[in-house]
């Protein structure tokens, strides 16, 4: 085994795989960083808070938890809709990514390059694409899964036609 070879592969690999994170979150920048999570600064229980003479049976502490309640239902129903509108935004995201990777993949495939770089290219492409779609699961992409089976067939298309020189660093 050629170790010299091995380590441009390793340098390839480690170079590709957070470049297309950070290029993904470069071009779709939302719901990145702070705003990844659901914040909005509002707290029902300390908005609307108990009396210091808190009776369960009072009306004014029922009217208190009546309001506390609409403010919870409120902002459940806000988050459900930001995060609706997030995992559409990531769905893009995750279509960028597999896109991207599959594009590469081609590249590797038809453009004379060192065995070295073509190995790394390939297992960059195909372990940033495995990371993508374990971090985009939930965006469920119906285009994402689409460009995903291609690539998968690629892959297949790309082991078949390397299979002698990927392996066979002398």
């Amino acid at each position: 085994m050629n170790w010299t070879k091995l380590l441009y592969v390793l340098i390839v690999i480690l170079l590709y795989i957070p470049m297309v994170f950070l290029g993904a979150n470069v071009f779709f920048p939302k719901y990145t960083g702070t705003e990844q999570f659901y914040q909005t600064g509002i707290d029902c229980y300390g908005k609307y808070p108990y009396p210091a003479n808190y009776q369960l049976n009072d009306n004014a502490s029922k009217a208190i938890r009546e309001q506390q309640q609409a403010c919870v239902e409120d902002y459940n129903t806000k988050q459900r809709a930001w995060e609706k509108e997030k995992n559409t935004y990531e769905s893009w995201k995750y279509l960028f990514i597999v896109l991207f990777n599959l594009v590469i993949l081609l590249i590797a495939l038809f453009v004379k390059f060192q065995d070295s770089i073509i190995m790394g290219l390939f297992l960059g492409s195909t372990i940033s694409t495995f990371a993508a779609t374990i971090r985009y699961f939930d965006s469920n992409s119906k285009l994402g899964f689409g460009v995903l089976v291609v690539t998968f067939f690629v892959v297949l298309y790309f082991i078949n036609r390397k299979k002698d020189t990927l392996v066979s660093w002398k």
